[in-house]
Parts: C-alpha cells; sequence; structure tokens
C-alpha cells in the first residue's frame, strides 16, 4: 500500500507539471479528458452517446460533485466546456469540451505520451497488461469499498432520525 501511496503522489506531482503546460490544474485537465471522451474514463467514453453530467463524473472519478462542479466552473468562465440544459431536467446540465477545451489538451497530450512511455518503459507488454489489470483490480476493491461506506453512513444517518 505505502508504495502505491508513494506512486499516487508522483503521479499527482507529474501531472500538476503536465497539466501547467496547458494553464490547468491536474483537475481540470483529468475533467477535460474525461468529456472528451477519453478511452481511460469508461463512464464517458467515445461510445457514450449522451453527454456526462458533473455528477457522472464526480461518480466516476470518487470526488465530491461540489469538487466537479468547483472545476467545471472554473473551466466555462475560461471558455474551455459547456453547460447546455439536460433535456429531462432542466436544472441538470450536460457538459461538454469547446474546440478551445480540446486545444488545450492536444498541448498536453505528446507530453502525457512521452510520460506514460518512460514510467513504463521498463517492462515488456504482458507485464503492461499484468501491471494494468492489477491495478483495475485494486481500483474495484477501493470502490466496493467506498461504496460499502457510504451504505453504511446513509443507514446509520436514517437510524438516526
Amino acid at each position: 500500500m505505502l508504495a502505491l501511496f508513494d506512486l499516487a503522489n508522483l503521479l499527482v506531482r507529474r501531472g500538476d507539471r503536465l497539466a501547467a503546460v496547458a494553464e490547468l490544474t491536474t483537475q481540470e485537465w483529468l475533467v477535460l479528458l474525461q468529456l472528451a471522451g477519453d478511452p481511460n474514463f469508461p463512464s464517458t467514453g467515445p461510445a457514450v452517446a449522451t453527454p456526462p453530467l458533473a455528477s457522472d463524473i464526480a461518480r466516476a472519478r470518487g470526488v465530491t460533485r461540489a469538487t466537479v462542479s468547483a472545476v467545471v466552473s472554473s473551466l466555462k468562465e475560461r471558455g474551455l466546456v459547456t453547460m447546455t440544459p439536460d433535456p429531462t431536467d432542466a436544472r441538470r446540465h450536460r457538459l461538454a469540451v469547446t474546440p478551445a477545451g480540446a486545444a488545450r489538451i492536444a498541448t498536453i497530450e505528446p507530453a502525457r505520451q512521452a510520460a506514460n512511455r518512460r514510467l513504463l518503459d521498463r517492462l515488456d507488454r504482458k507485464a503492461r497488461v499484468a501491471f494494468h489489470q492489477y491495478l483495475l483490480s485494486c481500483l474495484d476493491v477501493l470502490w466496493e469499498l467506498h461504496e460499502a461506506e457510504r451504505t453504511d453512513v446513509a443507514r446509520a444517518k436514517l437510524s438516526s432520525e
């Protein structure tokens, strides 16, 4: 676990440096990537026909809706995303990347690919696949724990009322 914490911390720092090239924070960059349908975000990949809501992004990233809303507001103010009312509920807004947002992603992409190659350079194809599967397995377990904790908190709240 400690190695994963260290890896996460170092990856966040690397992400900060990569995102700064496009005058973005790491969180802004990740939201733009997700809205653009990056395949690393299966819940909003290119196969998803309906543009996502802020709540969809929050759920997929494991953060609060308020956190995503603040990031989206910043991106919207700079013309990097658009918000359109959801046809089924006008209180909700569907999000999309603007051409300016896509240009920011494109600015980072060569450095992102180079960083990925460097990070995984010591692994052969088979080891890369195994490593990726291991990470996905860890994420699945952590999501299960997260959801169980949310359920426990909700039950405790109901029982105290």
